[in-house]
């Protein structure tokens, strides 16, 4: 009888074959769930949707050189987008420097930021997690570093400060407050005023905060190198403004250093919007996923950023699968799944107060059954400033993966 029980227990972790559409599978309904809030079907599109990171192919002999020299090739996408940022961005800067102009360096700043600002953020973010190149080879190496050496300060980013910031202190801290430098747990999270308050802390604090967190850990290459990366970028600025002009350094360094770190800190504000006071620190609960929407396609799939979190070694191009694979994780753990919408989106949405919005996004995909209000009491709850921090987690695979990460 106990093998019979085994045997039966053991059948019922089989999850279902899933019902499909034009060979894409259904993960989910609109709405909580509950009597009268039951929607139409969710099919994960993102699966067979198109990429769209790169803006344009390079020549032959570049894409024969990357393939040979790619850490992994999936990260074409990758590539090809810094060498696009490399032979039309780069050439830019050069001329505005020549001929430097207020109107020209406007024009520069627009159309450089509408076009790759959001594509090179996230080809950084996950060239940083995962080595671009080949490792083991003083070029492979140095071509690892590019990204945040190099590319980040023209978006204005200081210069070799995004692992230390990202990698280090963000995945592993886990969005826990004073430790994390953009954690949001301590903040109302649908207040534009506290969000102001977390932006300026972003632009001024980083600058202290940063080394004083690697000096804290006594990771002293970090600690130089990120304090090195600060007085590289001012030294860049200064550079820009007296043997460039004040028009080049304006429209290369200061408003780019506004813009991205408001994007930067708008951005994780809304991937970070909802956290669950009871369980802070489970992967499941301290962000949510959004599907279908163009951004994926745009963002290396970074609208499933729950999963990015229980495992930041999870190449980028695997995370719709992996969502399929997963979503009996996501009922188990409550976590928030919305459909249709990006993260700007939920954002502007939790500015405006218009939660309702939200929860007409929402996708059950297993979760406890809930009406629209329900769904509304269960964000606002979320999105509560907590009086305490903690690393309670009633589920020890969630610790276990936040380690790994």
């Amino acid at each position: 009888r106990p093998r019979a029980r085994h045997a039966r227990r053991r059948n019922m972790c089989v999850p279902p074959a899933r019902k499909e559409k034009n060979g894409v599978p259904m993960v989910g309904r609109m709405g909580g769930g509950a009597k009268g809030c039951v929607g139409k079907e969710v099919y994960l599109d993102d699966l067979t949707a198109t990429r769209n990171e790169a803006v344009f192919a390079p020549p032959a002999f570049v894409t024969s050189w990357l393939k040979r020299n790619l850490n992994d090739e999936r990260d074409m996408e990758i590539a090809v987008l810094l060498f696009n940022i490399a032979v039309t961005m780069w050439p830019a800067a050069v001329l505005l420097f020549n001929y430097p102009s207020h109107i020209l360096g406007a024009c520069y700043f627009a159309v450089f930021n509408a076009v790759f600002m959001q594509r090179f953020i996230l080809a950084m973010h996950y060239s940083t997690h995962r080595r671009l190149f080949k490792p083991g080879t003083w070029a492979g190496e140095t071509l690892n570093k590019l990204n945040i050496c190099l590319y980040a300060p023209m978006f204005g980013i200081p210069c070799n400060t995004y692992r230390l910031h990202h990698i280090v202190m963000h995945h592993v801290d886990n969005n826990q407050w004073n430790k994390d430098l953009s954690a949001t747990e301590a903040y109302q999270r649908d207040n534009v005023l506290h969000w102001v308050c977390y932006w300026v802390r972003f632009m001024a604090g980083s600058w202290v905060e940063l080394p004083y967190y690697s000096f804290k850990k006594r990771r002293w290459d970090l600690f130089a190198g990120c304090s090195g990366g600060f007085a590289l970028t001012l030294a860049s600025w200064y550079g820009a403004w007296v043997y460039g002009s004040p028009a080049f350094a304006t429209w290369t360094c200061f408003v780019p250093f506004v813009a991205v770190s408001t994007a930067l800190m708008f951005g994780n504000w809304s991937q970070h919007a909802f956290v669950c006071p009871v369980n802070p620190r489970c992967n499941y609960r301290l962000t949510y996923a959004v599907l279908n929407h163009p951004d994926n396609q745009k963002s290396y799939n970074d609208g499933f950023h729950t999963l990015h979190h229980a495992n930041s070694m999870t190449h980028w191009s695997e995370f719709p699968n992996v969502f399929v694979q997963k979503l009996d994780e996501h009922a188990r753990r409550d976590a928030l799944v919305f459909n249709g919408i990006g993260f700007f989106h939920v954002g502007f949405a939790l500015f405006t107060r218009n939660h309702g919005y939200l929860a007409d996004h929402y996708v059950n995909v297993g979760q406890p059954k809930r009406t629209r209000e329900e769904l509304i009491a269960l964000m606002k709850e979320r999105l509560a400033p907590m009086s305490t921090w903690r690393n309670k987690d009633e589920f020890p695979e969630s610790k276990k993966a936040t380690k790994a990460a």
